[in-house]
């Protein structure tokens, strides 16, 4: 995808809006575009947290958890953060490519980094929004 087209699915992303426009090119900068095949893992659950979390660009992906389809990610929404917030730091889901043409921006974030300064508003935001999704996933399964 042409960087524009990027840097305009960033600014589209409701979970990236506190951030001001240098910390959202710093993300950019730090993100790496992939494209996946329908079939392919990008997060295996289980899995130890490798300091990325994504961005859907385009394409359709499914979340699994326990080898069943759950859910879909929706386009322009962000993903994989919620291994930075558990205390065994893994991957709670398996992120699955559903569709031909699926890309994402795969944004590389220490822990440390997510806790600047600048980048507190978000760390904040992706908390809570974490925290909902675990208690949502954890209630769909009782």
């Amino acid at each position: 995808m042409p960087q524009n087209d990027v840097q305009q699915c960033i600014t589209n992303c409701p979970d990236l809006a506190s951030l001001d426009e240098a910390s959202q090119k710093f993300l950019l900068a730090r993100g790496e575009e992939i494209q996946l095949n329908p079939g392919a893992i990008l997060y295996s659950e289980g899995a130890m947290l490798d300091d990325t979390f994504c961005l859907l660009l385009t394409g359709e992906l499914l979340l699994e958890i326990g080898g069943k389809r759950v859910g879909r990610v929706p386009k322009n929404e962000l993903f994989g953060e919620m291994a930075y917030f558990l205390s065994e730091k893994k991957r709670t889901a398996t992120i699955r490519a559903g569709s031909m043409g699926a890309f994402v921006l795969r944004i590389r974030l220490t822990r440390d980094e997510l806790g600047a300064p600048a980048f507190i508003a978000l760390k904040t935001y992706l908390g809570a929004q974490a925290w909902e999704r675990f208690v949502s996933n954890s209630q769909r399964f009782v």
